[in-house]
């Protein structure tokens, strides 16, 4: 139980290669791209002066990467602790394909995988319960180790969607319709307990990125 108060700060890394190629990732460990890294220094840069008790971070590449670009930005000496509960949801045989690809291949499954809210296992990978009964474990050690102050948790977007439904005790059916985008911040505050939501999936950061490119 949280005794005071825990302002958890829930990162989605940036973009990585595969993201610019609409594959599924899953659990493999594809490493950020160049527009990835500099959308983790300009979040990063977004929140300097925020005072950063902890990072936890899924040990996948692209998670440790935008953490440690992250606090390297904010100037923040913090060690970031690989937390295998953050990772992103296992896809199995769809893993590396593209999301057309898949469709074609596994059409029965994909149908059903979309009419039940994401909610069944793909072939060979994690049904939405174990995925959130995983991410449930990672949330109870961070509150466990740092019950007061500031966390910056960097996961995908199958760990922190499931982090939300957790937190405020949302039906499986909300997964689906939660939309939580590379470099997003979304931040949680618990008081003795009660979730509070204070940002949702915010990008108005990258924004300067975006003029730039333009």
């Amino acid at each position: 139980m949280v005794m005071g108060m825990l302002r958890l700060l829930l990162v989605r890394h940036g973009e990585s290669i595969w993201n610019e190629e609409d594959r599924i990732q899953g659990q493999q460990d594809v490493p950020l791209s160049e527009r990835g890294r500099q959308q983790a220094i300009v979040l990063g840069k977004w929140l300097k002066g925020v005072p950063i008790d902890a990072c936890y971070a899924s040990p996948l590449s692209r998670a440790i990467e935008t953490a440690q670009l992250m606090l390297e930005a904010m100037a923040q000496k913090v060690l970031v602790r690989p937390l295998p509960a953050l990772m992103e949801r296992a896809f199995g045989e769809w893993e590396g394909k593209q999301v057309s690809k898949v469709k074609e291949r596994y059409p029965n499954e994909f149908t059903q995988w979309v009419a039940q809210h994401y909610a069944p296992a793909p072939p060979g990978g994690e049904s939405l319960s174990e995925l959130l009964s995983r991410v449930e474990q990672g949330l109870m050690e961070i509150v466990r180790n740092v019950p007061n102050g500031t966390v910056l948790m960097v996961g995908h977007s199958g760990s922190v969607k499931a982090a939300l439904c957790i937190l405020f005790r949302l039906p499986l059916s909300s997964f689906a319709r939660l939309r939580i985008s590379n470099a997003s911040l979304t931040v949680v505050e618990l008081w003795n307990g009660q979730a509070w939501l204070l940002a949702f999936n915010d990008t108005c950061h990258l924004d300067t990125m975006e003029k730039n490119s333009t």
